[in-house]
């Protein structure tokens, strides 16, 4: 074993041999096992020499790059997850700086992250599927108002296709550990083949993380719980083997995957016993109007698009557009209840009670046991589609009573009841992990799980100080309770893109934003969620708490996972980089390098076109009163 040092790089495990013990060392040092660090070079006065038309183009000057001035040094991104976040970032970087090195490393053999690992029976999007789409890449050929995991991830992978993403992606390859180097001021990244088991290394000069703050799904903390000889399967590790036709099954858990996976198997079980711990709100849909609730209220919460429909939106993109308009407004003015105490909030919890009322006549009882005494919003708020209906077959127990263990055949509650069942299903979803679910070291070696431990702290949700030239992807402060995410998703690697051109073309090295904007950013949202429900007192995956809360405590934990506005309110927060709330140092030591070698790229052919060298002409106002030949003015 080998103790990490700010010089030396990190040489992690493969995951079978990580230790629980290995990641949860002091946020200084770090015990590893033992191989060479990589031999530390010299960085030359001057960028690497690119060969540029004749020797009167070089120079030996510190002063002068060997770039023309609108040539962008060569810059290497490492982009962890090729789910939505990783299939946009090969899309808008490469627009950013079309000859960016970007390789995407994927643990899973298929791109589509949640879309491909999540097959759980039922598994949708609870957003409409004209909504969960980007926004330049529309898609009139849904088949339900709410479309089923598989045909979200053909949407996926048809863009992928369309913008060659593939061929920035390393599939099959586990990301174990990252670590900045001071001195190279690049990104040491260890990688583990999922299909070979070697570990490699790989560096870049930026390193970025797309895998959410809900990757890692986890087994409920049930005593007991793997000795049941039944069959034992979670939500997020489906077996598609599993069948489920005439079993008594046992469902635990009642947040998004639960709500899904009970209405999908109700018809195919004999008897299910659904363990509701929690209280949550359903809602009505989001995005629906009038016509669209009257679609939708006999049938679940969902519909199919008809052919005619479909037609009519592809032979007019207008009325295309106008429908698309239509559910953004719905959801994005939504965002109006989480505010406390508002009089929209208020309307809010009424009109979703009734709802829940309606929904549930066939067995009255059960409203009283769902219907939370938190606000609507508090936690995530879901449609539901077809849940409160299959709640009301004969065929399902509501149990809320606390389960105290599992045995060989079963379930005990803590009143003592034991309930025999074939099979469990655990729809208790994912361990919250906004410092990623590997080692992150960066400056003096301080782990970034560490740092977020007490209080996740970022700038506008995406980098933080300390781990220069890092970002983040739907990290701490960075979901939406309410609106569109997808659209904050997409303005956030546009964002990053900007950073990315200026590092290449402007000759910038290392990016950072200030210690003090980081503290004015968190500072802030602590303040904002005070006036929003997100902050009452409820059980959820918004807030973090210390290690070690209590389950109270964990309820008023600080609200860490949303953005502090709405998501209309986070693209324009983030349609420009404020380079003053950042601290940047040149590449090679060169302020100057931007200036280049008093050179463009259009010059550099000896047989140069003219317009490599007159395009300006198509740019100014020298032209603005010279009649061209068809007698119009250049405009």
């Amino acid at each position: 074993m080998a103790t990490i040092t700010e010089t030396t790089f990190i040489p992690l495990s493969p995951p079978s041999l990580l230790s629980e013990k290995t990641s949860q060392t002091t946020t200084t040092t770090t015990e590893v096992m033992a191989t060479t660090p990589p031999e530390t070079k010299t960085k030359p006065a001057v960028s690497p020499a690119i060969k540029f038309g004749g020797e009167q183009y070089k120079y030996s000057s510190p002063l002068i790059s060997e770039r023309a001035i609108d040539q962008p040094r060569p810059l290497k991104v490492i982009y962890i997850g090729a789910g939505v976040s990783g299939i946009l970032a090969a899309i808008k970087f490469r627009k950013a700086v079309p000859d960016i090195d970007l390789v995407i490393y994927e643990k899973n053999p298929e791109l589509g992250g949640t879309w491909y690992e999540n097959r759980y029976p039922g598994c949708a999007c609870d957003v409409p599927s004209h909504s969960y789409q980007l926004s330049f890449e529309s898609w009139t050929e849904w088949t339900h108002y709410y479309s089923g995991a598989p045909e979200i991830l053909e949407y996926w992978k048809r863009v992928a296709q369309k913008y060659d993403v593939r061929k920035h992606i390393r599939f099959q390859s586990r990301c174990v550990g990252a670590r900045w180097n001071e001195s190279t001021a690049k990104w040491f990244v260890q990688m583990y083949n999922e299909k070979t088991g070697e570990v490699f290394e790989d560096s870049a000069d930026v390193f970025m993380t797309g895998t959410g703050m809900l990757n890692e799904w986890k087994w409920p903390s049930i005593p007991g719980l793997h000795s049941f000889k039944g069959q034992l399967l979670h939500s997020a590790n489906w077996d598609e083997t599993f069948d489920s036709k005439d079993k008594h099954i046992a469902v635990i858990g009642a947040g998004s995957s639960g709500i899904q996976i009970v209405p999908a198997l109700v018809d195919k079980v004999k008897a299910m016993d659904h363990y509701v711990r929690g209280r949550t709100w359903i809602s009505d849909q989001y995005g629906q109007r009038s016509e669209l609730s009257a679609r939708t209220k006999d049938k679940g919460g969902n519909f199919e698009y008809t052919e005619e429909e479909k037609q009519a939106w592809r032979e007019n993109p207008s009325a295309y557009l106008k429908y698309r308009k239509e559910l953004e407004f719905a959801m994005q003015s939504g965002y109006a209840k989480s505010q406390r105490g508002s009089d929209i909030q208020t309307a809010a919890q009424a009109q979703y009670k009734a709802g829940m009322q309606r929904r549930l006549k066939g067995k009255p009882e059960l409203f009283d046991l769902l219907v939370p005494d938190f606000p609507p919003l508090c936690k995530r708020l879901t449609p539901g589609p077809g849940y409160l209906e299959a709640l009301t077959s004969p065929k399902v127990e509501v149990i809320p009573t606390s389960i105290e263990r599992v045995d060989e055949t079963g379930i005990v509650t803590s009143d003592g009841k034991h309930r025999p069942v074939e099979a469990i299903v655990c729809a208790t979803g994912f361990e919250t992990s906004p410092g990623g679910g590997f080692p992150i070291l960066g400056r003096n070696g301080v782990n970034l799980r560490h740092r977020y431990a007490q209080r996740p702290e970022t700038y506008l949700g995406l980098c933080t100080d300390g781990f220069p030239n890092f970002f983040q992807s739907l990290g701490p402060n960075a979901f939406q309770g309410a609106g569109n995410l997808l659209i904050m998703m997409e303005q956030t690697h546009i964002y990053v893109g900007e950073i990315l051109r200026r590092m290449a073309y402007d000759n910038i090295g290392l990016v950072e934003p200030k210690r003090r904007q980081v503290e004015n950013f968190t500072n802030f949202a602590d303040k904002y969620f005070e006036r929003t429900v997100y902050s009452v007192e409820c059980a959820s995956w918004y807030k973090s708490s210390p290690p070690g809360a209590s389950l109270e405590e964990r309820k008023r934990g600080r609200v860490t996972a949303l953005w502090p506005g709405s998501s209309v309110h986070a693209v324009k927060a983030l349609s420009r980089v404020r380079w003053e709330d950042f601290e940047t140092k040149p590449y090679d030591g060169n302020e100057f390098g931007w200036f280049g070698n008093g050179w463009t790229v259009g010059e550099k052919e000896q047989n140069m076109k003219d317009e490599a060298v007159t395009w300006y002409l198509d740019y100014t106002e020298f032209l603005d009163d010279v009649k061209l030949e068809d007698g119009e003015k250049k405009v």
